[in-house]
């Protein structure tokens, strides 16, 4: 042990503070939204993971219930193989989204973008209410900073954030 310190000695380095070089780097990592929409899974550990599928869509965004039907459809044989599921029923009926309102909309129009599924959503998980508000929220808005409220055949949940 004595000789382990005594050749660290000699080496020649010193000693030094930590040296500060600034914030961490920061890397938009949103998907255009002309070439691809946004969906979100779960991963092996139950968390959300986003998932940038490309689209052949033309020269607009897709809508917001495009997205979703395209969610519910459930990952691909690639996505499943890197260890992505889906917590959400595969549901042949369309979901209706009604967009959240706009600074230059109507007053009294919703404050929060409006899905409409076939399924009940109260029994859903966290994980599955997750992937379908921060699908709707990316897809309405592409930082995902909309709120949405979910709505069922058994009713309603609060409206909710992508968090």
């Amino acid at each position: 042990m004595a000789s382990a310190s005594l050749l660290l000695a000699g080496c020649g380095i010193r000693a030094s503070e930590a040296v500060e070089a600034g914030g961490p780097a920061v890397v938009p990592v949103v998907p255009d939204r002309l070439e691809r929409m946004l969906l979100f899974f779960v991963g092996p550990d139950g968390r959300p993971v986003p998932v940038a599928r490309p689209l052949d869509w033309g020269n607009s965004p897709p809508p917001t219930a495009e997205a979703l039907a395209v969610l519910l459809a459930g990952p691909t044989e690639e996505e499943r193989a890197a260890g992505l599921t889906t917590r959400l029923p595969a549901d042949p009926e369309p979901v209706e989204a009604v967009p959240a309102a706009r600074e230059d909309s109507v007053p009294g129009a919703p404050e929060a973008v409006q899905v409409t599924t076939a399924f009940a959503v109260r029994p859903l998980d966290a994980a599955a209410v997750r992937q379908l508000v921060c699908t709707t929220a990316h897809a309405e808005d592409p930082e995902g900073l909309v709120k949405v409220a979910l709505t069922g055949s058994d009713g309603s949940l609060p409206a909710t954030g992508c968090v």
